[in-house]
């Protein structure tokens, strides 16, 4: 009975061997799992921070965008703004050229101008000349 549990002692300390073995190649497995996580973690971190340093240039990028946006709009107000008065300048000189013309003679009225001033200039000729007729009668 005594060799039974000396038998029995061996298997069981043979097992408890083979126990403590497994566990070791276990923790060492989780030893190289964490190992590797690590190396994920960090390369992660690289990541991020590559990240960041992206997100902040876009962030200025962004800013001067915004700046330059800005700029842009007061120009196209500025240029709106004189364009409406350069219309308004039109407008009136429009209007001007059109009181203008309303006044103005046109080839018609000039070429009876004429027509009348020949005329007339006919008459002062014939008056005259009946003028000097008298004298010269006198």
């Amino acid at each position: 009975m005594q060799e039974q549990l000396l038998l029995q002692l061996v298997n069981l300390v043979q097992n408890l061997a083979e126990d403590m073995q497994w566990m070791k190649q276990e923790i060492q497995t989780m030893k190289q799992e964490i190992q590797t996580m690590k190396q994920e973690i960090q390369a992660m971190k690289q990541e991020i921070n590559e990240l960041k340093e992206k997100v902040n240039k876009q962030e200025e990028d962004i800013r001067w965008l915004k700046e330059q946006m800005k700029e842009n709009t007061a120009m196209i107000k500025a240029v709106r703004d004189n364009q409406l008065e350069q219309r308004s300048i039109q407008d009136a000189m429009q209007h001007e050229i059109a009181h203008i013309r309303e006044e103005m003679a046109t080839k018609g009225d000039i070429a009876y101008i004429h027509e009348r001033l020949d005329y007339q200039l006919s008459r002062i000729a014939r008056a005259e000349e009946e003028i000097h007729m008298l004298k010269k009668a006198n």
